[in-house]
């Protein structure tokens, strides 16, 4: 009886586990970013490429952090900053810390709630003024993150199921037009694009497998989120299983999405469905257009609203997970979770409000401030239309910047993160049972990790390596990036300057080792994981004892 539970047990939370890292990453990244990643690798197979190889690249690191995660398999959180602690030092790992809870949650949840407010314009075909447009983003965009704050300390199950939820809806779609794309190439009626041919006169095969680095690591750094499951999961071993299953599913989903969605149109969504609305007609009504633009703008409302849920509860999880172990600076007293969760959302607002106020008044590329003029200044001569979707998100142009800021950062993190663990293998620093394949995964996954972040940066810093067409520094978006990126790690350092202090004034009990409460639930979705499923057991129990 005991061993059926167990095995039913294991296999429920695989799945759990599983579903969790496809649903975190498989989201908006294969909406927006196949299509753009045209415009920068100028090839559907270099994109296709990339794809494929980013993917494994990250399912052979699993097998580092395998081992790496070996360090907190009995005691402590499964966090980057937490191994960053134990592999490197304690103030790194503050460091890494700072960064997380300062600017890459508020910067994640700032862009899905940006592009929550931008879709539910799309959907709905309201056009509000410069004026109108940022005050929805800021009254609007502050509600959801107090909204979502309080579902996660105040109804954890509800959020969890949510997420859930989320993965179905999005899923939906993405099916559709993944087998829409192969039939549209079957029946030769794709409308647009060339297929999965090479563009003209593309022959700067390097830059452009340049070019296509950020947009990819966007989509696939998610993954490392679910290393957290580990402390609250019941069957530990399973974890890595689920993790590394995951990420070869979404790798080949993104491939095999990749190259449909290049088959039947120019490598987007909503160019298939517009297909599938028409009958697969070459020449597509304007009616069968705008069915298919607005499903596709309210599958990615309800994804951007549900991502601001996810990363709202990662957020919080993730600052009290480095709370507990004495990394992050919290005042003692009330509920921990809360207490995250409104710390979190109190940084977020403010990371959020800022960006926008900025992005808003000021002038940045078709976007003149308040003065915008939508009929003039978003008026495309080509296709004789006005471009809605470029007008909408412009008020959320350096969040979009600051999401690219953090993408480079956090995986120069990881990839030290890694060195760390090759170099503990000599030192013996950290005691962890060795795994197999560990040398060649971590050389493989370390130099490729580095490579890309290198390759990434040089084209957020340089635009116009891969884009001749716009040689003006200031206005490709190079030097606005430029001077983010080294505000941020400035502000990194003087945040993490004065938490040190704060240590100082107010050290934790007994040092910085170990943890503050080894009790301590970190992760609200698996407390009411757990709490539902106690529920369920006594229940039963309850109905047993009645029955006999």
């Amino acid at each position: 009886m005991f061993k059926k539970r167990d095995k039913s047990s294991k296999v429920y939370e695989f799945w759990y586990l599983f579903l969790l890292i496809v649903g975190i990453c498989i989201g908006s990244g294969i909406y927006v970013k196949n299509q753009e990643l045209i415009s920068q690798t100028k090839s559907p197979w270099i994109a296709t490429v990339l794809w494929l190889t980013i993917g494994l690249v990250c399912v052979i690191s699993i097998v580092v952090f395998m081992e790496i995660a070996k360090s907190t398999e009995k005691e402590g959180n499964g966090t980057v900053s937490n191994w960053c602690k134990l592999f490197i030092n304690r103030k790194f790992a503050s460091f890494v810390s700072v960064l997380y809870t300062t600017i890459y949650m508020p910067a994640y949840q700032s862009i899905f709630v940006s592009l929550t407010i931008a879709y539910f314009f799309a959907f709905t075909g309201i056009t509000p003024d410069p004026k109108a447009l940022l005050s929805v983003y800021i009254l609007v965009g502050v509600s959801l993150f107090v909204l979502f704050a309080f579902v996660n300390v105040y109804s954890a199950n509800i959020s969890r199921k949510m997420q859930f939820f989320a993965m179905f809806i999005k899923f939906i779609p993405l099916i559709i037009a993944f087998f829409a794309g192969f039939l549209i190439a079957i029946l030769g009626s794709n409308p647009k694009g060339n297929g999965m041919g090479m563009e003209s006169g593309t022959d700067l095969l390097f830059m452009n497998f340049l070019g296509g680095m950020g947009a990819i690591l966007f989509s696939f750094d998610g993954y490392i989120f679910t290393a957290n499951t580990q402390k609250s999961a019941k069957n530990k071993e399973v974890v890595p299983i689920a993790i590394i299953s995951g990420l070869i599913f979404i790798t080949m989903f993104y491939v095999l999405m990749a190259i449909s969605l290049f088959l039947g149109g120019d490598g987007s969504v909503e160019t298939v469905l517009i297909q599938v609305f028409s009958g697969f007609s070459e020449h597509p009504s304007d009616t069968s257009i705008k069915a298919a633009s607005t499903v596709v703008y309210l599958i990615m409302f309800l994804i951007c609203l549900l991502n601001i849920n996810m990363f709202t509860h990662f957020g919080t999880s993730n600052l009290l997970s480095d709370h507990n172990m004495k990394l992050t600076y919290l005042r003692k007293g009330g509920n921990g979770f809360k207490k995250s969760a409104f710390t979190q959302m109190a940084i977020s607002v403010t990371f959020y409000v800022a960006l926008i106020l900025v992005g808003g008044l000021s002038s940045h590329g078709k976007w003149a401030g308040m003065s915008t003029n939508v009929n003039i200044n978003f008026f495309d001569p080509e296709t004789q239309k006005v471009i809605y979707i470029a007008y909408l998100t412009s008020p959320m142009f350096y969040v979009g910047i600051m999401s690219s800021v953090c993408v480079v950062l956090i995986f120069i993190v990881i990839s030290m993160l890694m060195i760390a663990a090759m170099w503990n293998r000599k030192t013996q620093k950290v005691k962890v049972s060795k795994v197999k394949f560990f040398w060649p995964s971590a050389i493989i996954s370390t130099t490729l990790f580095l490579f890309f972040t290198i390759c990434g940066l040089i084209v957020f810093l340089a635009p116009q390596l891969i884009d001749s067409s716009d040689m003006n520094w200031k206005t490709n978006g190079g030097m606005m990036f430029t001077i983010i990126f080294i505000v941020t790690l400035l502000a990194t350092i003087v945040i993490w300057l004065l938490q040190e202090r704060m240590f100082k004034i107010n050290p934790f009990e007994n040092g910085f080792e170990g943890e503050i409460d080894k009790d301590m639930k970190v992760n609200n979705w698996m407390a009411a994981k757990e709490a539902q499923e106690l529920r369920e057991i006594n229940n039963e129990t309850k109905t047993k004892i009645k029955s006999t």
